[in-house]
């Protein structure tokens, strides 16, 4: 009795087949890449291998997918993977919100929705009928050298981004985070 190829192997073949394509590799190149034998690639390919979650995890970033791509049942394996609270709206970071969302993530990070009306209009672009955006924050000390920073100022109730070299004086202030991301769910 012949065994089925499991479905994590049919979509990195499939994935393997139009990456390489686009970006012209072989086994061989991607084997050096990867710091695998071209045989170790061959033996995934072919399910002669199993594919474990280290080993999706570097294809998918070889093959600059996400792991789920690749195994939509990986969500649960991965490392990172918390069940986040969003905090806050950020047109009002004094009224705490609860919504879950499933995110690969710092585990001290916060979640805080951005929407799509003022002062945000034109935050970001997105088809806000399918996706919403959300910013991940962490303390200064934990991302020193952000490209963005989020902070709410003393007396306001909403969210302010300014970029590294344009940060008003320390003492206006609330508080203060580094962006990490920027997602869309």
């Amino acid at each position: 009795m012949e065994k089925q190829t499991p479905i994590a192997v049919k979509n990195l073949r499939k994935i393997w087949e139009s990456k390489k394509l686009d970006i012209q590799f072989t086994q061989v190149t991607a084997a050096k890449e990867l710091g695998w034998s071209q045989g170790a690639i061959s033996h995934y390919l072919n399910a002669i291998t199993e594919l474990n979650t280290a080993a999706i995890i570097k294809f998918a970033n070889f093959l600059d997918v996400d792991p789920r791509e690749i195994d939509p049942k990986i969500e649960t394996s991965l490392p990172s993977v918390h069940n986040k609270l969003v905090k806050y709206n950020a047109l009002n970071m004094t009224k705490s919100i609860s919504k879950q969302l499933s995110d690969r993530t710092l585990a001290s990070s916060i979640l805080v929705k951005i929407p799509n009306e003022s002062p945000y209009t034109g935050f970001y672009k997105s088809n806000t009928d399918i996706m919403d955006c959300y910013v991940r924050l962490v303390k200064t000390s934990e991302l020193r050298s952000p490209k963005l920073y989020a902070a709410r100022l003393k007396g306001k109730q909403y969210l302010h981004f300014y970029k590294p070299d344009v940060l008003p004086d320390k003492r206006k202030f609330h508080s203060l985070w580094s962006v990490v991301s920027i997602s869309y769910y």
